[in-house]
């Protein structure tokens, strides 16, 4: 069984113009409430390191790599763990809705007993980081911030 904490929100502006913001890693931390430090480009197996905080809990550092991607779609980056800690896949994700609106996901997966006990003890902060990283991304897409 996987612990999944996701955030899913609507967004009235065209699939391009949020992946455009999306896929520029670096670009993050412009934007957004919760990193303070974002470096990667986009690439299969490309390394990623993410400073991000999240209230109650403080700093978290992920390093990790694009484990997949596709353009208008996807960006899952894997966080390697010891073999007994399980995995951790962070995702954002986008589907079209229409040709003036589409929804967005952000969300991480923990996989394996220590990682899914990982999981159930930081998913109430890592939701709200979430939830507030999926409204700024909406507010810079539909050009309110």
């Amino acid at each position: 069984m996987a612990i999944k904490v996701e955030k899913r929100i609507g967004i009235q502006t065209p699939v391009d113009t949020v992946y455009e913001i999306l896929q520029d890693i670096e670009g993050w931390v412009e934007w957004s409430p919760i990193h303070k430090e974002a470096k990667g480009k986009l690439g299969f197996g490309a390394p990623v390191r993410f400073m991000e905080h999240y209230e109650g809990l403080g700093d978290w550092e992920i390093h990790g790599f694009v484990s997949d991607w596709s353009p208008l779609s996807h960006i899952h980056i894997g966080v390697p763990k010891k073999f007994y800690e399980g995995s951790l896949i962070r995702f954002y994700e986008l589907n079209i809705l229409s040709d003036t609106a589409c929804d967005f996901a952000i969300g991480a997966q923990f996989s394996g007993f220590l990682s899914e006990r990982e999981g159930k003890k930081y998913r109430s902060y890592l939701r709200e980081g979430f939830a507030k990283f999926a409204e700024a991304l909406k507010a810079k897409a539909e050009g309110t911030i």
